[in-house]
């Protein structure tokens, strides 16, 4: 369904060169829940802005459905971690999830109808007439996931969508999330600094190396579903997968890290 092939990312900053993405290659199913980990600043947002095509690579290409990808394409939507600056302080809820279908086909009436029900499967029906900063940190961020999920994507790309929660809340969108996305259909491709986070959520795991990042491993996550924040945790399988993550991103950390000085006498 989505191809990564290649990709490489070289930033030109007055004639110095930063190079983000070194050369990164994997492929995305259709209905696949896909996490990609690796450690602060390789790179792993980068990668996703050039997978949704709001950035260019220098080299290689991003190719859907046999098509490269030069632009945003209609087939996918972005869930940004800071929903403070996705969400439209002027607009209600409902006219925050209206947003994504006014250019559409649909007509308002169709339109309407999808956005209340993806904020029923959201839990947020009652609150369409509040304003996003009428609304709890958790609750706008399952605003941001209502407006991707009426646009109807069949992938869905989220750059560390929980990662300003506290755990509670982080917790309870997991599992809210989980369940909407076994009872609809597309594809999802998630980037987390969260290691558990991406063992919890993912079929699969892609674990990048340090800047200029690589993938350096993928791992299967062979557990079952529905998946429980207990029970699935405590699944000695769970530890396993995270303990072979964490050893994977912290080998390849630890050796690309320049040798510390040595103190004074």
């Amino acid at each position: 369904m989505l191809e990564v092939r290649g990709l490489r990312k070289v930033f030109d900053q007055g004639g110095t060169q930063t190079v983000a993405v070194g050369n990164i290659s994997f492929s995305l199913g259709e209905e696949e829940f896909l996490a990609i980990v690796g450690p602060s600043g390789c790179g792993k947002t980068t990668l996703l802005r050039c997978v949704a095509g709001l950035s260019q690579p220098t080299g290689g290409q991003v190719v859907l459905g046999g098509r490269p990808v030069v632009e945003p394409p209609p087939e996918m939507v972005l869930v940004f971690q800071d929903y403070t600056r996705s969400l439209c302080p002027w607009r209600k809820v409902l006219g925050n999830v209206l947003l994504a279908l006014e250019h559409g086909v649909l007509t308002r009436a169709q339109q309407r109808r999808r956005a209340m029900d993806a904020l029923r499967l959201v839990a947020l029906e009652g609150f369409e007439n509040h304003y996003p900063w009428q609304l709890s940190g958790g609750m706008q961020q399952r605003l941001q996931i209502a407006r991707a999920l009426a646009y109807r994507a069949r992938i869905m790309l989220m750059d560390e969508p929980f990662g300003s929660l506290d755990a509670l809340t982080r917790a309870e969108l997991e599992d809210q999330f989980l369940a909407i996305w076994g009872a609809a259909t597309g594809s999802i491709l998630f980037v987390t600094h969260d290691i558990e986070e991406a063992v919890y959520l993912a079929d699969r795991v892609l674990i990048l190396g340090p800047r200029p990042s690589e993938v350096v491993a993928e791992l299967a996550i062979a557990l079952p579903r529905p998946r429980h924040q207990l029970h699935t945790r405590a699944d000695p399988r769970f530890v396993e997968y995270r303990n072979a993550i964490f050893t994977r991103i912290w080998a390849k950390d630890t050796a690309s890290a320049p040798a510390a000085a040595g103190r004074g006498a």
